[in-house]
């Protein structure tokens, strides 16, 4: 409708026409497209055309119209007013149709209208220099080393020196679990230490390879094995649909900790007796180290409402997780009495849980051959949009500890470590259409691996009965991956057509004058203005998340009491590693999407625990002792009762004179 024209008085007080919509607009007629009924010719010339009176949800578009000319007295049409009641000016309504020659079917067009001629509709084209590609690397990286070593001036050897237990030299064997997580991916994956070492032009060059070799071969794999589909949906440890694991609690390692009391603002207690007040206790936690890795990329850059290449498309998804775990442990334990202790070795936990899901968008979408104006930046060479994130923790925790009941509560804290490291990338989507004129190579790859060595020992010298308490935990391990790739995608591109390669073509030359072609389909603007990524070469798409943790423990714990009524443990376990890592990537938002060359897609999954758990514990009495505990367990037996001196009571009596009781 053309507001304050005639359109416009017909909508408002002609009573034939009841619109329940409020604005009538015309449609958008593109070349190509099928014409409109031609009007037959016994309609009034002077009445505007109805084909020009669709009502749809595109924008409105001016519509030319043709107003009535001046009365000729020699005409043979009679001027008629219209009722006065409507109070408009009266408009010249014919008596006797005139024949009206039909349109011309080439001379449809948008702007068209009956007995006139319009020019062709054209899109102006404004070029620019492409700046949005970008090139992201992100590496955070935590190293530490926590040896600490307590000892105890009580337990000694036979010719007085202080017990230490000898320090641990693991290097070598954690070197041998590193070679065998490099022995995970199969080639043509970067392995863990490559992994661990990737920069974005380390991504550039593994998905140019990979692509090049697929599309020479039609395989991916070095190997010449076919490319891989992961099942959609959570995979826990090789299985779909599996239930959530178990996550060992702080609890579970050290079950002396008091539950958490609820929050107090006051609090009132009394004291009877002088002693501590969680009793008589010799603990120590060396464990309950903590690692954790988490990544997020949000990848927007590409979700656009059109896309076009000319290429070849590759898209590689891939998740590849592992656990390696070597926890020997060595438990001795001397009892004296009819104490019962409690040993868990046990209880580790480790898995790898991955997810694909796979969103497909069915929008369709139009109108960008009836947006006037396109903004296009162009990129002569290859773009980049590239991502890559390295997280890394590595702890070396080898304590060395000795404790000896001395009727107080003690607790020694040498564990508890925190590793963390956070971060995100965010990207969004700056263009309605991206156009490539070469390949397309799209990747979203996580790489997640822990290792840990975890041997630890504990000897024990206990004395009590079975009221008392003697605890050791060396297990309650916990290594888990979280992974997880969302993508976005319209079920599949279509094939380009003559008008596309057209496009591109003119596009190449720099074509500033477009004239519209309905077989395009592109997303529209309503603001009139496109912007549009135009890449001549190829387009890399590339999202990769490293997430690896390293962690030493080998624990040596010594503990002795040679009384009853008191509380023994050790927590040398209860380390947990954690890497989790989530992708999103938008790819294709709508079902406008068309490809000139071939589409080759893959999903590859990678899950392996390896776990190492040979365990030695022994429970005796004290006949039979650790060297270190031999010279501490004589000094016990051998020590006699402790001598008190008698005290006089003073005579209350007495207790009125200042001086009185001065020479008791």
């Amino acid at each position: 409708m053309q507001p304050g024209g005639f359109t416009e008085t017909i909508w408002q007080f002609i009573g034939y026409l009841d619109l329940s919509d409020s604005v009538a607009r015309t449609p958008v007629f593109y070349d190509g497209e099928a014409p409109p009924p031609f009007i037959p010719e016994d309609l009034d010339p002077f009445r505007e055309p109805l084909r020009g009176l669709a009502f749809d949800e595109l924008v409105s578009v001016p519509t030319t119209v043709r107003e009535m000319p001046a009365p000729d007295p020699h005409s043979s049409f009679t001027p008629l007013s219209m009722p006065a009641r409507f109070g408009v000016p009266s408009k010249i309504l014919p008596v006797v149709p005139q024949p009206l020659k039909p349109i011309p079917h080439n001379a449809e067009d948008i702007g068209s209208s009956v007995g006139f001629r319009s020019a062709q509709r054209e899109i102006t084209v404004e070029y620019r220099d492409a700046d949005g590609e970008g090139l992201y690397q992100i590496k955070q990286i935590n190293v530490a080393s926590d040896q600490d070593l307590i000892t105890s001036d009580a337990i000694t050897y036979a010719d007085g020196s202080v017990v230490i237990p000898a320090e641990l030299h693991l290097e070598g064997e954690f070197a041998s679990l590193i070679d065998r997580a490099d022995d995970i991916a199969p080639a043509g994956i970067p392995d863990m230490t490559a992994a661990l070492q990737i920069g974005t032009d380390d991504v550039i060059a593994m998905v140019s390879a990979r692509d090049a070799l697929w599309a020479e071969t039609g395989n991916p794999n070095p190997d010449g094995s076919p490319a891989e589909t992961a099942p959609q949906g959570r995979i826990i440890d090789g299985v779909a649909g599996a239930p959530e694991p178990y996550a060992p609690t702080l609890l579970d390692s050290a079950p002396w900790r008091p539950d958490e009391p609820p929050a107090q603002t006051s609090t009132t207690a009394t004291l009877d007796a002088a002693g501590p007040t969680g009793g008589v206790a010799t603990l120590a936690e060396t464990g309950l180290n903590k690692q954790i890795n988490a990544a997020e990329i949000v990848d927007l850059n590409e979700g656009v409402g059109s896309m076009m290449v000319g290429g070849d498309y590759f898209y590689s998804r891939g998740i590849v997780q592992a656990n390696i775990l070597v926890d020997n442990d060595h438990v001795d334990i001397a009892v004296s009495g009819t104490l019962d202790p409690v040993v868990k070795t046990q209880g580790n936990e480790v898995h790898n849980i991955a997810e694909f899901i796979t969103h497909q968008s069915t929008i369709d979408v139009r109108g960008a051959a009836g947006t006037s104006h396109w903004v296009v930046d162009v990129l002569s060479g290859d773009f980049y949009d590239v991502k890559a994130i390295v997280q890394f923790n590595g702890l070396d925790d080898n304590d060395r500890t000795v404790q000896s009941e001395s009727g107080v509560y003690y607790n020694l804290g040498t564990g508890g470590n925190e590793q963390i490291n956070l971060t995100k990338i965010y990207g969004i989507a700056d263009y309605d259409i991206i156009i490539i004129g070469g390949n397309y190579h799209r990747a979203d790859w996580i790489y997640q691996y822990n290792i840990m060595l975890d041997p630890d020992s504990a000897k024990l010298y206990s004395t009590g009965g079975e009221e008392d308490g003697t605890t050791v935990t060396t297990g309650f391990n916990s290594l888990t991956n979280k992974a997880t790739i969302a993508s976005y995608d319209a079920p599949a591109f279509k094939p380009m057509l003559d008008a596309h390669h057209e496009l591109i073509d003119q596009l190449a030359g720099g074509a500033t004058i477009l004239a519209p072609d309905a077989d395009w389909h592109f997303y529209g603007g309503a603001s009139g203005t496109l912007k549009i990524l135009y890449v001549a070469g190829d387009y890399y798409d590339a999202n990769v998340i490293t997430q690896v943790n390293f962690l030493i423990d080998g624990d040596q714990s010594i503990q002795a009491s040679a009384h009853a009524d008191t509380e023994q443990g050790v927590a040398a376990g209860g380390n947990s590693a954690l890497n989790e890592a989530y992708i999103v990537d938008p790819g294709l938002l709508s079902t406008s999407n068309y490809l000139g060359g071939e589409a080759y897609e893959e999903s590859v999954l990678i899950q392996v625990n390896i776990v190492t758990d040979s365990d030695t514990v022994k429970i005796h009495d004290t006949s039979t002792l650790v060297p270190e505990l031999v010279a501490f367990a004589e000094q016990a037996t051998n020590e006699p009762e402790p001598e008190c001196r008698h005290v006089n009571v003073p005579d209350p009596a007495q207790h009125d004179h200042l001086t009185s009781n001065i020479m008791v």
